[in-house]
């Protein structure tokens, strides 16, 4: 198992790599600038602003001083934001993204899981039709639509939650539903489309013959095998869900990582998007590892070489 971590980890590497050297060129490649703005800039001082962040050299040294800053682990400074460097902007607004994310997945798990189980065990039923029917109209709303219809109904009318901001539990609700209810609809298939496969088995059958009840061959047999493909799913859907969704943390004002990114990419300040997307790649390779680490706990039979 370790050197099966070890040897992922390191091969890892030229990934990072990878991204990190395609993320440089598509921003240094695309039209504008990070100091481009509608009243122009006198010419003095754009040279001053060019030469301060280096951006006056040529695209192969500041590619390897950037590679350099990589390997000490800086990101580089904000081109919009002086006063702060992309290590600390990550800092700032990751924990709070990773908030939104974790709360999310809770949610997600909660009403996925169940959902997915009795839908399988009321297969082709009343509830299977309704369940389904649930979850096509959770795929079909998308976050930009379901957020401002959540704030619209439980904040405007209801008065039961706040439309916007983050830290107390009732601020937390609505982004959490509005953020992991697609998690959910897809955890939900996954369930009931492994449920019923895992339900058709012999050692189903051996441990109903058993006369186990069906609340113990479901829980204590069938989850166990059942829950694979959602792990799979959890990898990159964790890795996602920590980073913070652009729209949600948009819709409810949360001061996450994803604001910073939005805004970034539409100002061209080339520190921030490049970090945010080497970090969202470290963190979506880690969480891959976890899951495939998972695999070997819940599936004894599954060998690492």
């Amino acid at each position: 198992m370790i050197r099966f971590i070890l040897r992922r980890l390191v091969l890892s590497i030229p990934v990072i790599f990878l991204i990190a050297t395609t993320t440089f060129f598509i921003m240094r490649l695309a039209p504008g600038g990070p100091f481009q703005m509608e009243k122009a800039i006198p010419p003095e001082i754009m040279a001053n602003l060019q030469a301060k962040y280096g951006l006056d050299q040529s695209l192969p040294v500041q590619y390897g001083r950037y590679l350099r800053n990589l390997l000490h682990f800086d990101l580089g400074p904000s081109y919009k934001f002086p006063d702060r460097t992309v290590n600390r902007i990550i800092g700032e607004g990751f924990p709070v993204s990773l908030e939104l994310g974790m709360a999310a997945l809770i949610f997600a798990l909660l009403l996925g899981i169940p959902a997915g189980v009795i839908s399988a065990v009321k297969h082709r039923g009343f509830v299977d039709h309704l369940t389904m029917g649930i979850v096509l109209i959770g795929i079909s709303v998308p976050t930009f639509v379901m957020g401002p219809l959540l704030i619209l109904v439980f904040s405007l009318t209801l008065f039961w939650f706040p439309p916007g901001l983050w830290g107390t539990f009732r601020q937390m609700v609505l982004p959490s539903i509005t953020l992991g209810m697609l998690y959910a609809v897809y955890i939900a298939r996954l369930t009931r489309a492994e449920m019923l496969e895992v339900l058709q088995q012999d050692y189903i059958r051996t441990a109903r013959a058993k006369g186990l009840g069906q609340f113990r061959i479901l829980w204590k047999h069938a989850l166990n095998g059942a829950m694979l493909p959602v792990v799979s799913f959890l990898g990159p859907a964790i890795a996602d869900l920590a980073t913070g969704s652009i729209v949600v943390e948009k819709v409810f004002a949360i001061p996450g990582l994803g604001r910073f990114f939005v805004d970034s990419a539409f100002s061209r300040d080339y520190t921030v998007v490049m970090g945010t997307v080497l970090f969202y790649a470290v963190l979506l390779i880690l969480a891959n590892l976890v899951v495939d680490v998972l695999y070997q706990f819940m599936d004894p039979t599954i060998e690492y070489r």
